[in-house]
């Protein structure tokens, strides 16, 4: 009880962005010899962040390239009736509550464990919880489940497994927020690599204060103009040069470009910067945030 109480006092579980705090937080104690647990950086955050697999790491990445805003990971479905997470963005005008996790496990006729010695019952937590722009997904919030597929594809409705994608389900829906089951072995793992590579491990201010800046859309849209007929690097150095950019801060600028795909160039594909870049990823990257970030 001490322990529980604790962490939730310790503000596990709530908040957004840098202030969020995820209920399950990667120790020694939580290592795993079946998983790579991890504790990382990401873009847009200066926290750290907490991951239990690499399919979860992987994944996540995979969402902020997409144009998440937020993505909370190990998020917990409280079992008590509690503020709807919505709440927590502040934009709601009047305070909605969600029934909380013992009310639909009841209803599921799925049991839940407690605690050893108490009646509450164990506070499971969801992969991810993603913020999205008002103008993709109007319930600004996803909740996604991480998941192998082959565990899915052969599990039955009894299963712990499947049972606790149920959970999630079932918690999403009472939230009226959608629900996926991702399977991270699924990404292009090419796409994955050159996705580590690109992303900008910088604070959500000090990249939109390069992006949204005059100097930086003048760089970007001369790139545009030349990296596909000659060696990228060649181009971006004359695109730096002509906005009168250090070679570091040109360099930063070209990475951030091809993070955002303000420069169409194929990321499943090896990006060598002595050729000339390939067109073809931004197609894909609105095809996977419609499918993984919309309403639908």
């Amino acid at each position: 009880m001490i322990k529980l109480a604790a962490a939730i006092q310790e503000g596990r579980g709530n908040g957004t962005a840098d202030a969020y705090r995820p209920w399950i937080e990667v120790t020694r104690r939580t290592s795993s010899p079946c998983s790579n647990v991890s504790v990382v950086p990401v873009p847009h955050l200066t926290r750290l962040t907490h991951y239990l697999s690499r399919g979860e790491r992987e994944f996540a990445l995979f969402l902020w390239w997409l144009g998440a805003t937020d993505v909370r990971e190990q998020y917990p479905l409280w079992p008590w009736e509690h503020l709807h997470p919505a709440m927590q963005l502040g934009e709601a005008t009047e305070a909605r509550y969600h029934p909380g996790m013992r009310a639909i496990a009841r209803e599921a006729g799925i049991p839940l464990q407690n605690y050893p010695g108490l009646g509450i019952p164990w506070i499971v937590s969801m992969d991810f919880l993603v913020t999205v722009p008002a103008a993709v997904n109007p319930a600004r919030l996803v909740g996604i489940s991480c998941k192998p597929r082959e565990i899915v594809a052969a599990g039955s409705p009894s299963d712990r497994e499947i049972e606790r994608l149920e959970l999630d389900r079932r918690y999403c829906l009472h939230a009226e927020i959608p629900h996926r089951v991702a399977h991270p072995e699924e990404l292009p793992k090419g796409l994955v690599r050159r996705l580590h590579w690109l992303s900008p491990i910088e604070s959500f201010a000090a990249l939109t204060e390069l992006t949204s800046s005059m100097v930086y859309r003048t760089y970007a849209e001369r790139l545009r103009e030349t990296a596909y007929d000659r060696p990228a690097w060649i181009a971006s150095r004359e695109a730096g040069r002509h906005v009168g950019w250090s070679t570091e801060l040109e360099q930063r600028a070209m990475k951030v470009a091809l993070w955002y795909q303000h420069i169409d160039v194929d990321l499943s594909q090896p990006v060598a910067t002595t050729q000339p870049f390939r067109p073809g990823r931004i197609a894909y990257r609105e095809h996977a945030k419609k499918l993984w970030l919309d309403a639908l």
